[in-house]
């Protein structure tokens, strides 16, 4: 089973073995559905969770107290990924990994090679010029291929959003 990245341990939340993560999914139905989650490749049954503003409240099995929480901060946080309820219409990002990416005038730019999740997703596209960084804002109009794994984006309004670095 892929396994897909849902969060962070931020801290223990409590003196019951309870932890909090940052939530990078689309919200609580997304993860409404998860019963296992691993951390360091270990597998934890999900006990009970609680969604927050951006952060999820695990009770798992095997950590019963603050100082086995504590062992998990700052680890990241899989699921498995066919336990994700996605929007109609949504995507995982992990999807968009190794996308060739084209400007609409047809030139090829390069690969996506990394994401980095904030309020506005920025992706890195690795282009014969250095790297090459932008926000995947609504504006670029981007076509999205899995398929054929390609990723095409206004020429216009990339050239205005884009941060090359050499």
């Amino acid at each position: 089973m892929e396994k897909i990245e849902i969060g962070k341990v931020l801290k223990p939340q409590g003196i019951l073995g309870q932890i909090k993560i940052s939530d990078l999914s689309d919200g609580k139905n997304a993860l409404s559905d998860v019963s296992v989650v691993y951390i360091n490749e270990k597998e934890y049954k999900v006990l009970a969770k609680t969604f927050g503003a951006g952060c999820i409240y695990l009770t798992l099995r095997g950590i019963a107290d603050r100082n086995s929480a504590e062992l998990l901060r700052d680890k990241q946080v899989f699921c498995n990924r066919e336990e994700i309820n996605l929007p109609e219409g949504r995507i995982f990002i992990a999807d968009l990994l190794g996308c060739d990416l084209y400007l609409s005038s047809g030139k090829n730019l390069g690969k996506i090679v990394d994401v980095t999740s904030g309020n506005t997703d920025i992706f890195k596209v690795e282009t014969s010029e250095g790297a090459c960084y932008f926000p995947f804002i609504k504006k670029l109009n981007a076509q999205i291929d899995l398929v054929s794994k390609t990723v095409t984006v206004d020429a216009k309004i990339f050239t205005e959003v884009c941060l090359y670095q050499s």
